[in-house]
C-alpha cells in the first residue's frame, strides 16, 4: 500500500548558511522550514537569497500552488 501522499516534483531551493529555504505555498518567494509565534517565518526573495551568498540548488518537493500560476507573474521556481 501506497502510504507516502502526492508525487513530489523538482523545484528549486536555496541553501544559505546550511539551511535549506523552501519555495513558499502561494507566494513568490522562499522561507526558511518551521516557525512558531515567537519566531515568525521570514520570506526571501531570490535577490535577497542572492545578495547573501545563497546557494541554488534543486530538491524533490510536493507541488507549490502558485506554481501553476508563476508565469502570470513573470516568477519561476
Amino acid at each position: 500500500m501506497k502510504t507516502d501522499g502526492a508525487d513530489k516534483v523538482e523545484q528549486t531551493v536555496y541553501i544559505l548558511n546550511g539551511i535549506t529555504l523552501l519555495p513558499h505555498y502561494t507566494l513568490p518567494c522562499f522561507v526558511t522550514p518551521g516557525f512558531t509565534k515567537n519566531t515568525p517565518m521570514k520570506l526571501w526573495t531570490v535577490q535577497e537569497l542572492e545578495e547573501q551568498g545563497a546557494v541554488k540548488s534543486r530538491a524533490f518537493l510536493w507541488p507549490r500552488g502558485l506554481l501553476a500560476q508563476a508565469s502570470h507573474h513573470g516568477w519561476t521556481a
